[in-house]
């Protein structure tokens, strides 16, 4: 008997891999999310492997670059080499009286296969009226985890277990289960960390296996960026990497971004990365001719998303000291703004922005807050991650701001 590993989504298994496991795989994973259970001593019967969810998962293939889009295009290639061999096998076939049949099956259309895929994946919650039934309705997984299986050789795994991710609720448990690799006649130590060391070298082999690069306009910016994903997407770090601007005499601003933009494009680097910048004026004007630019497949260029909460913020104009309401979207978005409105409230009121002309040669208004007012919110926010790193997560605790952010950026190339 074979000992196997396999991907695991929902009830249904995928991508059986003889006596190993596929790297390309384990290295979606991390080590955090190892389950390993001691074998049963009446069953024998132990658990060992890498689990995690459907929403996770997906996430950590947009950012290496395996978008539904990508997905969707490789399984199209791949079914037009499936089907020109199978016509060839068939063509081969009627030219030999003793050859009945093509060696390859005929593949499904397109609609039809991800059917399939859908309802092997998804919760299975059919009742079986008579034995007929549930024979066709297991014939039907069977001929879906073959028809995966036989586009494994033609088609990027990682396309094929995004078409299988797809379909699968967000919640949905998926995992690389090893549990029979550490039986008799197989020498995996359930001790050792498989995950990790994968994703390392895999790392070390191609640009698309390489976190996913950000840029930001300086030091602050990606400090509080790294602190709000470990918190709102924490399963994306390993995956996505905020630069580090620790030790250098890099300038916070958009300016300083642009330049050290076209320098990665200029210097060809490999990975692919992601520059994303306030959402206000100064920024806007400051990215304007980079983004008119042809840019390479690899490179984004974006800001910070519009926020319901600053379609209507208070406001102190140039010449008044009146509170009013404005949309501060593509004006006054720097980053503080989206760290939370419990953060930029202080005494009950949230700090207002205090707005001024641009420049005598752009008619258009740039805001921020006071310089006191920004110290503040970015100490509270702090104090806030800490406090969620701690476990101590508030149900009043506003992430949306980040959160969009960080959602920005794993889309960024969809």
């Amino acid at each position: 008997m074979g000992h196997y590993s396999y991907l695991v989504v929902g009830d249904c298994q995928f991508f059986y891999f003889r006596n190993h496991y596929d790297e390309q795989l384990a290295a979606l994973f991390d080590e955090a999310e190892r389950e390993c259970v001691a074998p049963n001593e009446a069953t024998g019967e132990g658990k060992f492997g890498y689990f995690t969810t459907a929403h996770a998962l997906r996430q950590r293939l947009d950012v290496q670059g395996f978008t539904s889009r990508r997905a969707q295009a490789d399984l199209a290639e791949g079914l037009l080499q499936w089907r020109k061999s199978y016509e060839d096998e068939r063509e081969e076939a009627a030219k030999d009286e003793w050859v009945r049949e093509p060696r390859t099956r005929e593949p499904r259309e397109s609609a039809d296969l991800l059917a399939g895929i859908g309802r092997a994946v998804r919760p299975h919650r059919k009742s079986f009226e008579t034995i007929g039934e549930y024979l066709q309705y297991e014939n039907q997984f069977v001929e879906t985890v073959q028809d995966v299986d036989e586009l494994r050789g033609i088609v990027e795994v990682r396309s094929l277990i995004r078409l299988l991710l797809d379909q699968a609720p967000d919640e949905t448990r998926v995992g690389l289960d090893l549990s029979e690799l550490t039986g008799c006649c197989v020498h995996m130590d359930p001790v050792q960390p498989v995950a990790g060391p994968t994703r390392m070298r895999q790392l070390a082999s191609l640009p698309a296996d390489a976190p996913l690069i950000v840029l930001t306009e300086g030091s602050t910016d990606s400090r509080l960026l790294t602190q709000a994903m470990q918190t709102t997407h924490p399963h994306l770090v390993g995956f996505v990497r905020f630069i580090d601007y620790s030790g250098t005499d890099a300038q916070g601003s958009a300016g300083a971004l642009v330049v050290m933009v076209s320098a990665f494009i200029a210097a060809g680097v490999a990975n692919r990365f992601v520059a994303i910048a306030d959402n206000d004026t100064a920024a806007h004007i400051a990215l304007a001719k980079l983004k008119s630019r042809k840019l390479p497949e690899g490179c984004q260029v974006l800001h910070y998303p519009d926020l319901p909460m600053l379609a209507s913020y208070p406001t102190i104009g140039p010449s008044s000291s009146v509170v009013s309401l404005t949309n501060l979207n593509g004006v006054a978005g720097s980053l503080e703004m989206y760290l939370g409105e419990d953060v930029l409230t202080f005494g009950g009121s949230l700090a207002p922005v205090h707005l001024q002309n641009y420049g005598p040669t752009v008619q258009r208004p740039h805001g921020a807050l006071s310089k006191q007012h920004k110290r503040l919110v970015q100490k509270a926010f702090q104090k806030k991650v800490r406090a969620a790193q701690r476990g101590q997560r508030s149900d009043f605790a506003d992430w949306s701001g980040v959160h969009a952010i960080v959602e920005r950026i794993v889309h960024a190339f969809d």
